[in-house]
């Protein structure tokens, strides 16, 4: 679902940071880099309104959680969410991956959410997609060895083409769930995710882990 230009929302992201980073801003970038450090940190990529991302930061006050958002308007109703909960442990950037992989060179995360990312449908749109070959070469650099990517999605294809990545980069399946309904207790609901079971959308569920095989299959993918 397309979020509609918010005019307030753009504004209150270029106005407020105290639980915000931006690559534009060195002191800000270099406390980003600071934040991911001090603690064990997990990265959402494309944490929608932020519903998911608050709750588990309200659960787990001793790790670090950082969301990663492109879309301005999105970003900015998900900050103002993350500034009204007073949680001091959950931060965003407003950028592209690629661009805060580039600053995170030499920082790994200790777990990876992907959660009802995009589809993008269309066969032209295949490398937009979050779980397209250079994205999942780029997830194996900046998540430490033997952890973990947290996967769902309501879209079957999505889900399909997804877990064939997955396998062909040899990401370890750790857990499959095609109909996923009760929450694990490292896991929370998003926005839409209750819509979605209530009207009998399945949920699929991955866990992925990061082995030496991994790492190896991105060695050789490098080589190419």
């Amino acid at each position: 679902m397309r979020t509609k230009y918010k005019p307030w929302a753009v504004q209150y992201l270029s106005e407020h940071f105290e639980n915000q980073f931006t690559l534009e801003n060195e002191e800000l970038a270099n406390n980003l880099v600071s934040f991911v450090n001090e603690k064990d940190t997990y990265l959402e990529i494309g944490p929608g309104k932020g519903q998911f991302i608050l709750s588990l930061a309200s659960r787990y006050p001793d790790i670090n959680f950082l969301v990663c958002e492109l879309n301005k308007t999105i970003s900015g109703i998900c900050l103002k969410k993350i500034d009204d909960s007073g949680l001091r442990n959950v931060k965003l950037i407003s950028c592209d991956f690629y661009k805060l992989r580039d600053l995170l060179k030499k920082v790994q995360f200790c777990g990876l959410f992907l959660n009802f990312s995009d589809p993008w449908p269309k066969k032209r749109h295949t490398n937009r997609r979050l779980t397209s070959d250079n994205f999942l070469v780029e997830y194996a650099k900046i998540l430490k060895l033997n952890h973990y990517i947290y996967f769902k999605s309501d879209n079957d294809k999505f889900y399909e083409y997804s877990k064939e990545k997955f396998e062909q980069y040899n990401w370890k399946i750790v857990y499959i769930n095609e109909d996923y309904k009760d929450l694990a207790n490292f896991d929370a609901e998003t926005e839409f995710e209750s819509k979605f079971k209530e009207e009998g959308i399945k949920i699929k569920r991955l866990i992925l882990e990061k082995t030496i095989d991994t790492i190896n299959n991105v060695i050789e993918e490098e080589k190419d």
